[in-house]
């Protein structure tokens, strides 16, 4: 099974643990900037019920993911590049990697939202 953190090193030395977060009715909340810069607006959130499909929408990159901290309960919107993905993907997942998906097409097509 895989997890997803993220750490923050306070300059006391602690360490906080980000895990994510799901809203009210259940769902992981992620945000596109492909759709607005300011990836903190509704209209950039979409939501995912699976785990496994969060972890497979954040190898694929460009979101972010609402999670929580350990030690100051805050929730923020954590970049796909800083999450760590623990635990291996199971070897039959279609999604463990996008690399059909990394062509210079998608890139274009995507950059001017």
């Amino acid at each position: 099974m895989q997890t997803l953190i993220r750490r923050r090193r306070f300059p006391n030395g602690q360490v906080e643990i980000f895990t994510p977060l799901k809203n009210a009715d259940g769902y992981f909340v992620l945000a596109d900037r492909a759709v607005d810069k300011q990836h903190n607006k509704a209209i950039n959130q979409f939501y995912l019920k699976d785990i496994d499909a969060v972890i497979a929408r954040l190898r694929k990159g460009g979101v972010s993911l609402r999670m929580r901290g350990d030690i100051s309960g805050q929730p923020n919107l954590i970049s796909a590049r800083e999450i760590e993905i623990q635990g291996e993907a199971p070897p039959d997942d279609p999604f463990s990697t996008f690399a059909e998906w990394a062509s210079t097409a998608d890139d274009l097509a995507y950059r001017d939202l």
